[in-house]
């Protein structure tokens, strides 16, 4: 049966949670946030399913992946939906800070069971290297994290720096061939400094044609004040942004 197509006959009845612990219907203007292949209600139920149980987590997502659900489709529309909708509810008060980091927790331990599904079909390995630096301090490296997964899966030599990494980054950039810098923004606080670590980076880095690239949330929201700082461009999918990075790095070593 086609996923995306099939009829609603696997209810919350038949999956390991109660479905109570957060909104029962999904709001119109949630659903168009999270509006792509995978429907708003199998997404609200990965959200409610988040929420309960690691089990129930992993068994709604290992559904989807059965009944055809294509595991890029899972990472980036309903892993990443489900978190939006997590986020949506806190704002709007329907659930608590801590349901919203605990059940984060769960979405992004789907990242790691999954990993061997999703790496089964790697790009031959490349000579092309990317660092991920997350907001340093940051609790949610989820995002950082799938990036790094859709770039090993390019065949690209990933780099992730841990937020609460006791080493300056830069060190890594002077002493490595780094072809890319993808920096997680998180809040406008870090847009003063941002400037001047992107001109840190280029005057560190052994590879004069380095380029920077600008993610996270402020990339959905403020992409053209991230262009402002300075980095060559701003990526909002996972998907697009390794493609144009492979892209761009092959028309350099050419």
């Amino acid at each position: 049966m086609d996923f995306y197509q099939r009829d609603r006959s696997i209810s919350t009845a038949n999956l390991p949670w109660s479905g109570t612990l957060g909104p029962n219907e999904i709001a119109p203007h949630e659903a168009a946030e999270i509006d792509g292949p995978i429907p708003a209600s199998e997404i609200h139920r990965l959200a409610l399913a988040s929420l309960e149980s690691a089990e129930a987590t992993n068994q709604c997502a290992s559904t989807w992946l059965q009944l055809g659900g294509f595991i890029e489709d899972i990472y980036l529309h309903g892993i990443t939906g489900a978190a939006r909708l997590l986020g949506a509810w806190w704002l709007s008060d329907r659930i608590a800070f801590s349901d919203v980091t605990v059940g984060s927790a769960r979405l992004h331990r789907l990242l790691y069971d999954f990993s061997p599904v999703f790496l089964a079909n790697c790009e031959p390995q490349q000579e092309a290297t990317v660092l991920l630096w997350p907001e340093p301090g940051s609790q949610h490296t989820m995002g950082v994290f799938m990036l790094s997964e859709f770039f090993r899966r390019a065949g690209w030599h990933t780099l992730l720096e841990h937020p609460d990494h006791s080493l300056d980054p830069l060190r890594t950039i002077a002493t490595n061939w780094i072809d890319l810098v993808a920096l997680s923004v998180g809040s406008d606080r870090q847009f003063e400094g941002l400037r001047t670590l992107v001109a840190n980076i280029r005057q560190t880095s052994p590879n004069s044609n380095i380029r920077i690239l600008a993610g996270g949330p402020m990339a959905l929201t403020h992409a053209q004040a991230l262009r402002d700082l300075g980095v060559d461009w701003v990526g909002t999918d996972a998907r697009t942004t390794v493609m144009q990075a492979t892209r761009e790095w092959k028309a350099a070593v050419n």
